[in-house]
């Protein structure tokens, strides 16, 4: 079996290990089991590197110590091979020094020996889907013929997204901070990959960090990394985001998740391109370009105190706006084709001749206001190609596709109102009393807080099915099961 690569051919997905012992590469392996990705081994890094070169493997995992060489020395000639190609150092436990250099010069994480399944199953993943952003290519429609697979494609030709192309032509020449502005499911990250991959720092490293996944302290230390011990249960010195993408590019989702001391410390950073790690006192300089998305107006999350105006105003000379797909009437059609067609070549769905939309269902796609943009669409149209089963995507198809995803939403919105509306008055009022500054923090945390424990109590505490229903990936939720205190046990144990 086979998965759809960055430039449009099929292959699976690919992962090199350098390492002396067997064992290391069998371990890789084991953890990867059950996912379709080809593992190789080489066991100098003479070899390795003759291997990265015909292999082109989309993750590397290499030994500290090799029999021809110090794996820091590898590392630099993978570099000035493939910047972008995510690299996991393995050390042993006493080299974490050694680790964090490794992390300093552009590696993507390193593990620890004895290796674990879990880690090396987590590490590998996050790895994977660091490099499907920076390869897959996002294609705007005057480059090439959106029925092309292989890439992401932004789509449309009207008034507003024509400003958008022009924003990110403008934005991609110039290393400057972007704010990239639109509702959730328009696309923020595939205009933020546009703007990276058609920039000057298109072979350097591009990372996104979701703000949102971690509370304020972890945010910090994620970003700009923390000296030793300095946070409750880290006792290394950790190297942040900013820090490890020297000359790339990171993404940060939603800037009204970063808290307001972040917000000037990255006001700093944009500034004079020099910070301090958690706990430091020594200037770290990068030259390191941010990007942010939000997916509310940002001027208003400005005018309420969310966004520092400092933070704005530096932002706002590059601000692109996205338009909602309610917005973009004339786009519709051109989208519909679009994913009918993709999902007919990609998934082999009605072979015997070209899939089209009835009139009615066109007009019922038109009168839709699509809260969820283009995200909802695409996902509407899958259901509704599956259940046709033939030629023509039908009204009534159309309708049961869009019953399902209201039906979806309000079950979830239905418990949470009877749970926990009646309670949110007495939060509030309470934090106020106390004095709080931090109220939006506090109230999005205690939303994320009961979410989490409905879902984790309805998956019996499985965190892959919980993960796959809340839309994130089994690392976030860990994260968020971490800041928020929730003790996973409670939920395995009502089985």
């Amino acid at each position: 079996m086979t998965t759809q690569n960055y430039l449009g051919t099929k292959r699976e997905r690919r992962v090199l290990v350098i390492d002396d012992d067997p064992n290391v590469a069998t371990v890789v392996s084991t953890a990867l089991s059950q996912e379709d990705i080809r593992v190789q081994h080489a066991e100098t890094g003479t070899t390795g590197l003759q291997q990265l070169v015909q292999f082109r493997p989309d993750v590397l995992i290499l030994d500290h110590l090799l029999p021809d060489g110090e794996g820091l020395q590898i590392l630099g000639r993978i570099n000035r091979i493939d910047a972008r190609l995510p690299v996991l150092f393995v050390t042993a436990r006493n080299s974490s020094d050694l680790a964090i250099e490794a992390m300093r010069q552009g590696a993507f994480d390193f593990l620890a020996k004895p290796l674990q399944l879990e880690k090396v199953f987590e590490k590998t993943q996050q790895a994977l889907e660091s490099r499907r952003l920076m390869l897959m290519p996002v294609q705007l429609p005057s480059q090439v013929d959106p029925m092309i697979d292989g890439a992401d494609h932004l789509i449309g030709q009207c008034p507003e997204m024509q400003e958008v192309y022009k924003a990110i032509g403008r934005a991609a020449a110039h290393d400057v901070p972007v704010l990239i502005e639109g509702e959730i499911g328009t696309g923020k990250e595939l205009v933020a990959r546009a703007i990276y991959q058609h920039g000057r720092r298109k072979d350097r490293p591009f990372v996104k960090v979701v703000c949102s996944d971690f509370n304020a302290e972890w945010l910090e230390s994620e970003l700009f990394g923390h000296e030793a011990s300095v946070l409750a249960g880290s006792t290394e010195r950790r190297i942040g985001k900013i820090e490890q993408c020297h000359g790339g590019t990171v993404l940060l989702e939603e800037v009204s998740a970063i808290p307001q001391a972040l917000q000037s410390k990255l006001v700093r950073f944009i500034q004079d391109k020099t910070f301090e790690r958690v706990g430091g006192h020594d200037p770290v300089q990068v030259n390191t370009t941010l990007l942010f998305t939000s997916s509310r107006n940002a001027e208003r999350l400005t005018a309420e105190g969310v966004i520092r105006h400092d933070l704005f105003y530096l932002l706002s000379a590059f601000l692109i706006r996205i338009p909602p797909l309610r917005e973009r009437g004339a786009d519709l059609p051109k989208l519909v084709d679009h994913f009918v067609g993709q999902f007919c070549r990609v998934e082999r769905i009605a072979q015997s001749g070209a899939v089209r939309t009835s009139p009615e269902a066109l007009r019922l796609l038109s009168d839709y206001p699509w809260p969820g943009n283009v995200a909802e669409l695409r996902s509407v149209l899958r259901r509704a190609l599956i259940e046709s089963r033939g030629t023509v995507i039908a009204g009534d198809y159309l309708r049961n596709a869009l019953r399902d995803m209201h039906r979806k939403d309000d079950s979830l919105e239905t418990k949470m109102l009877s749970s926990h509306v009646c309670d949110w008055e007495d939060f509030i009022m309470e934090k106020m009393e106390a004095g709080s500054n931090d109220l939006y923090a506090d109230s999005v945390m205690e939303m994320e807080r009961h979410v989490l424990t409905i879902i984790l109590r309805k998956t019996s505490g499985n965190q892959a099915k919980a993960a796959r229903m809340l839309g994130i990936t089994r690392t976030s939720l860990r994260k968020k099961i971490h800041y928020l205190g929730l003790a996973i046990e409670e939920f395995v144990s009502t089985v």
